[in-house]
């Protein structure tokens, strides 16, 4: 029995020796399928980086490239003030294409009711022009034409003010053309002396003559009229759309016909009036004829000249109706 039993514990001890050689090599087989997988994934995660940078750069490239090339573009038309594809009229009605004749903007920038005392041309010269005017208006009268004129024409004012040599000064660009402006009323003489040089690579230089503006005969006296008694449908300045009136026209009028003297020259264009006492005034007039559309009608170079001398002297008596509202039932 001894020896049988040992037997059987010999047999079951060899059978066992081998599962414990297989259980012990298991770990060692799946060990370098477990380790290769975090590597796979790492690989894959940089790659995709990789390419989102690739596309980041490239977006930035493109739009900065875009936003380059428009800032380049406008640039060089503001520089030039010029362009070759659609050919837009700039504010002074001159097309940005091109040459521009320097004689246009002479036209534009003549002082109505001046005399041209000098001018001269220059082909290579740093001013296009010079041109020396002379007038019988003060320089604050002249310094609120071209104010409004600039504002008028969408002009920009660079620069304005006074100094020893100049009572007053100020410099407007269209972006064709850049004009300097000079005012001066010297002691001992009756006129002020307007000096403009125009400058701009697109102005060409061409005949000498411009139109001269000034009023020949002299000036034509005005009758005034008293507000309440022009409800026949007259004006107070019945010419003031067609001749360049003077100050001293005015020394008589109160400060009512001031005020409507000023704003007939926008009422003949049916301008509506915010204030009460212009917009009773004027629905009485035969001539006037309000059109809801002509806000900020387009004066001549005449008509603007003339609302500036009158504001000039409004401001210089002190007039109170100038910028107030007196109501229907004062002067209408």
């Amino acid at each position: 029995m001894t020896e049988e039993n040992n037997e059987e514990s010999n047999i079951e001890e060899n059978v066992q020796e081998p599962v414990a050689s297989t259980e012990t090599e298991k770990p060692v087989e799946t060990q370098p399928a477990d380790t290769a997988k975090p590597e796979t994934k790492k690989s894959g995660g940089s790659g995709a980086i990789i390419i989102i940078i690739i596309v980041v750069v490239l977006a930035v490239l493109g739009v900065g490239g875009y936003f380059g090339y428009k800032y380049f573009v406008k640039k060089v038309t503001s520089k030039t003030g010029t362009t070759t594809v659609s050919k837009t009229p700039s504010p002074s009605g001159t097309v940005t294409s091109g040459k521009v004749s320097i004689k246009s903007v002479i036209d534009l920038l003549m002082y109505p009711g001046s005399t041209i005392s000098d001018q001269k041309q220059e082909k290579d010269a740093v001013f296009k022009a010079n041109l020396t005017l002379a007038s019988a208006d003060s320089v604050d009268t002249i310094k609120a034409y071209y104010q409004k004129l600039a504002s008028d024409k969408k002009w920009q004012i660079t620069r304005q003010g006074s100094n020893d040599e100049y009572n007053y000064y100020m410099t407007v660009t269209d972006g064709v053309f850049t004009a300097e402006i000079d005012a001066t009323k010297y002691t001992g003489y009756d006129t002020t002396d307007i000096q403009i040089d125009i400058s701009g690579d697109e102005l060409s230089s061409d005949a000498i003559s411009v139109s001269v503006t000034s009023v020949a005969g002299g000036k034509t006296a005005t009758t005034a009229r008293t507000a309440s008694n022009n409800s026949s449908g007259s004006y107070i300045i019945s010419d003031s759309k067609t001749r360049v009136i003077s100050e001293s026209e005015l020394t008589n009028l109160s400060n009512w016909e001031l005020k409507v003297a000023r704003n007939e020259i926008y009422a003949r264009y049916g301008r509506p009036f915010v204030h009460k006492d212009l917009q009773c005034y004027f629905a009485k007039m035969s001539w006037y004829k309000e059109d809801s559309s002509a806000t900020n009608p387009t004066l001549n170079s005449t008509e603007s000249k003339n609302v500036a001398t009158i504001q000039a002297y409004e401001e210089k008596v002190g007039s109170d109706l100038a910028s107030s509202d007196s109501g229907c039932d004062t002067n209408s």
